[in-house]
């Protein structure tokens, strides 16, 4: 990089327009004093996918954050990827150097410390995970790492649940249309789909079983209550939306680039509330 250029990186998806990570990144980058840009990028399509993070690496970019629908072709695409990211099957971290891509995961860290700062007394018996794309994978392996018995996964897609299952064996599927069945068992319920984000449909999974002991965890992130976690706030259970995952995946992805760690997740999260209280 040239003396007093300005770096350059950023998250790309598709759609885009939601992510919550130029302000975060903005705020760490403002409060290092840093010279650099993040920047949201349009991934357009699987297709389109490789040429536009190859262009961002051709320009000198230091990376991109990866998110819905490209964390498995960010893995295909890298040159090198942590043995993480090949155990999980996807990618939320490419690093550039030179023409060279490297791929990382972060999202498995992001949820287990998410959870873990919760302040909740969790039992880790059952928990059900809704949907199998994007992070759920990174979702399965940190629920292994916080010593669940049991993993439940259900999907709309099945074929999708079982490329799940045989990647970590210890998953149970449950067919999608014996979803509710499972609820009065599990401690904690999350889902990981992009259902009940803003412009997208509620999540078809009525909470009348679930027991009000339970948590839920939506790792959607806008709106910052969804019609899930209203559903389970109703009822007495405890909710989370994806921001904390959200600040927790990017505290490594931050260090990844700048060789900084920042330190304050509490107060990050709570300045991305506030933006996202900001846009309601």
């Amino acid at each position: 990089m040239v003396a007093g250029a300005i770096s350059q990186m950023g998250v790309i998806g598709h759609p885009i327009g939601q992510t919550l990570s130029p302000p975060l990144h903005g705020r760490w980058i403002k409060a290092h004093g840093l010279t650099a840009d993040y920047h949201a990028v349009d991934g357009e399509s699987l297709e389109r996918f490789p040429d536009i993070v190859r262009d961002c690496a051709a320009k000198g970019w230091f990376g991109l954050n990866v998110t819905i629908p490209f964390k498995g072709a960010a893995v295909a695409l890298a040159d090198e990827a942590s043995p993480v990211a090949e155990a999980i099957g996807a990618a939320n971290l490419l690093k550039f150097e030179g023409n060279r891509i490297l791929a990382d995961n972060t999202d498995m860290i992001g949820f287990a410390e998410a959870v873990r700062q919760s302040g909740w007394d969790l039992q880790k018996e059952t928990v059900l995970l809704v949907g199998a794309g994007g992070a759920a994978p990174a979702v399965v392996y940190a629920l292994q790492d916080l010593g669940f018995s049991e993993i439940l996964i259900t999907n709309r897609t099945m074929e999708k649940a079982y490329e799940i299952k045989d990647r970590f064996q210890s998953v149970t599927i449950v067919p999608w249309e014996k979803r509710e069945d499972v609820l009065p068992q599990l401690n904690l319920l999350i889902n990981a789909t992009s259902l009940g984000m803003r412009g997208q449909p509620p999540l078809p999974l009525s909470l009348s079983s679930l027991p009000a002991s339970a948590a839920i965890v939506d790792i959607v992130t806008t709106p910052a209550v969804t019609p899930l976690m209203r559903e389970g706030i109703d009822k007495g259970c405890r909710a989370m939306n994806g921001v904390p995952m959200l600040v927790h995946q990017a505290i490594p992805t931050f260090a990844a680039w700048h060789g900084i760690t920042p330190d304050d997740p509490v107060a990050a999260g709570a300045f991305l509330q506030d933006v996202l209280a900001a846009k309601l």
